[in-house]
């Protein structure tokens, strides 16, 4: 993601514009907002966490947690988690830190070519059986046949998340699908799901169900 955003401002002519000092800053913030856009996050609440744990050390919002790690000269170094997986780590100069929590978004006409250039296909609508490494984004619909009972656990850096596991199954198969914070209360035994936008992961050589930033987890039908 960084070299192609790197690659869309080199095209842009001229000195950076505003209180970028280089093409280097410009092309730090063009990276944080492509990764927004991939974990499907709200961009300027992202940038506006970074902006807070610069200040405070850590900050967090809607499943993500941003850490400073480390502050050098005038650069900082931010490890950026999502429900206690890595989402990115980098280095951020003083300068972009200053600025990152108020920054025109629209001004970075980069993203509307990035999206023309990265098209993603739609989501498939797939059962249990078809589920496999090389499934990407697809939708599902299945009914709760087990439930764990909620836990709390706790990240590396101190920070506590709800969490249950699900058993699902249609007429294809079963598949465990974690929930987290919000998502375990409005799911129960015998639920029918609608999943849209959804992938995989393997957890402890288990393939189950993800349902991250970009997907909608919906009850369509409730047990009785």
């Amino acid at each position: 993601m960084r070299a192609a955003a790197f690659e869309v401002l080199r095209a842009r002519r001229g000195r950076p514009s505003g209180p970028w000092r280089s093409i280097a800053d410009m092309v730090s913030v063009a990276y944080l907002v492509t990764v927004a856009e991939k974990y499907g996050l709200d961009t300027s609440k992202f940038l506006g966490c970074i902006h807070e744990a610069w200040l405070q050390g850590e900050s967090f919002f809607d499943g993500i947690f941003v850490k400073r790690r480390q502050m050098t000269g005038h650069d900082g170094i931010f490890l950026i988690t999502q429900n206690e997986r890595i989402m990115a780590q980098l280095k951020l100069r003083s300068n972009v830190l200053e600025h990152i929590g108020k920054i025109d978004i629209q001004s970075f006409k980069f993203k509307n070519r990035l999206a023309d250039r990265e098209t993603k296909p739609e989501p498939k609508n797939l059962m249990i059986k078809d589920l496999n490494s090389e499934a990407k984004r697809f939708n599902l619909e299945a009914k709760v046949t087990e439930k764990s009972a909620p836990r709390v656990v706790a990240s590396k850096w101190g920070k506590e998340f709800l969490l249950s596991t699900v058993t699902i199954k249609d007429r294809s198969g079963t598949i465990k699908l974690p929930l987290w914070n919000n998502q375990v209360h409005m799911v129960s035994v015998g639920d029918l799901l609608r999943i849209e936008n959804a992938r995989l992961e393997r957890f402890h050589g288990e393939l189950q169900v993800r349902a991250d930033k970009s997907t909608k987890l919906q009850v369509i039908e409730k047990e009785r």
